[in-house]
């Protein structure tokens, strides 16, 4: 049986149930309860000590102010600096639903009448995606004419004991086509 299934049957049975200032469980109740329900309680005093705890812990002001700004579809910033919530109300409001506050500042005219962002027109978007392009340049988009002469000169460097590229040294058809290479236009001529 759950810890809140148990408190219910506890509430139930007219027991009242409280976590003192040292962290024990307290029980409370007009009449005796039956013996198998302080036997279940005594089993899961841990567990109750820890529904009770989680359900007195206050929620934390920044907690609560980023629920309300996520239910109205802002930052918790936006919220503060507009004033549609101040830091009186984090205080005073953080253990409140922030579902019921959410609602309260969309009524509120200075929600309604706030400052929208402007969608920028979409001619503009167009203008700017027409500006230059740029063209990278590799193997795959290469004229046919330097993609033959690469693959000339790097067979011929890993066929060639002379030729050492690293150290510029080439045997004479080594030295051949490395020119031949580097003179040879990557772009296609249209």
């Amino acid at each position: 049986m759950s810890a809140a299934e148990l408190m219910y049957r506890a509430s139930a049975a007219g027991v009242e149930m409280t976590v003192s200032q040292n962290g024990r469980l307290k029980l409370r109740a007009d009449f005796e309860p039956h013996a198998e329900l302080l036997a279940e309680l005594a089993a899961h005093k841990f567990e109750i000590i820890a529904a009770l705890s989680a359900a007195n812990d206050p929620i934390s002001p920044t907690a609560w102010l980023s629920r309300v700004a996520r239910l109205l579809g802002t930052n918790p910033v936006v919220l503060l600096k507009r004033a549609h919530l101040d830091e009186h109300d984090l205080v005073e409001l953080a253990g409140t639903d922030a579902a019921l506050v959410a609602d309260m500042i969309r009524a509120s005219p200075a929600w309604i009448n706030r400052p929208q962002r402007i969608e920028q027109p979409a001619e503009v978007h167009v203008a700017e995606q027409l500006e230059q392009q740029h063209t990278v340049q590799t193997a795959t988009t290469a004229s046919r004419a330097w993609r033959e002469a690469d693959v000339r000169y790097i067979n011929h460097l890993m066929s060639c004991r002379a030729c050492h590229a690293p150290t510029g040294r080439y045997c004479a058809l080594g030295d051949y086509l490395r020119q031949r290479y580097n003179d040879t236009p990557m772009e296609m001529n249209e």
